[in-house]
């Protein structure tokens, strides 16, 4: 588990912080494997929630962002986390999630950005690595992929990412220049998970659905 998610008060704005990593690095997922029309949704679902600390976004669109994601999604076939509507689903929430938390901020929810991109590119891994991986929260010592462990490094390092954009200054917020470092620390991996994905869609006929 990412240490500033346990303990008795983190702060909301690392919260929100550490969603915004993870939506912005599995944003090559649903960009890549959406449809055009739905990976523009989620061009700007993506773009409001950096915005929205910023006081650029009002509250009441981003309420309606969050309707939107359950409309858009109550249908779709999502359950197998082998197939490409898991992925295409899991992958929006993560910018979803990154508002929720900003407006309701939370350590159990914002767990579950970290979660949910390491339970996709665990699926990934398995079909790009044909051999068994197994899915484990942070912390456990068992095989991973990859990109998983990728991931999870990259999430065990966002308190350092921190430290280097704030000085270590014990009352950080999310400025417009914070939110720049942070969103530019996510460049390699976004890249990386983003080549992955065109991979897994190519050996799968994904793009063809």
């Amino acid at each position: 588990m990412t240490g500033i998610l346990v303990g008795p008060q983190p702060r909301a704005w690392l919260l929100t912080g550490f969603c915004l990593a993870c939506a912005e690095r599995g944003s090559g997922v649903f960009a890549t494997l959406a449809d055009p029309e739905d990976a523009e949704w989620f061009a700007h679902v993506l773009e409001a929630a950096w915005k929205a600390p910023l006081g650029e976004v009002g509250e009441d669109e981003l309420i309606e962002i969050l309707e939107e994601f359950e409309a858009r999604t109550g249908a779709a076939d999502a359950d197998d986390p082998g197939s490409k509507g898991f992925s295409v689903v899991q992958s929006a929430m993560l910018g979803v999630n990154a508002i929720s938390v900003y407006l309701n901020p939370s350590p159990a929810r914002a767990e579950i950005s970290g979660q949910t991109l390491q339970t996709v590119l665990g699926s990934f891994d398995f079909k790009l690595g044909g051999s068994e991986v197994t899915i484990t929260p942070n912390g456990e010592n068992e095989e991973v992929g990859r990109l998983q462990k990728m991931e999870r490094a990259a999430q065990k390092s966002f308190m350092e990412t921190v430290h280097s954009l704030t000085g270590d200054q014990e009352d950080g917020r999310l400025d417009g220049e914070f939110l720049e470092g942070l969103r530019e620390s996510c460049v390699v991996v976004r890249d990386e998970i983003r080549k992955a994905t065109v991979t897994v869609a190519d050996l799968f006929g994904w793009g063809q659905e």
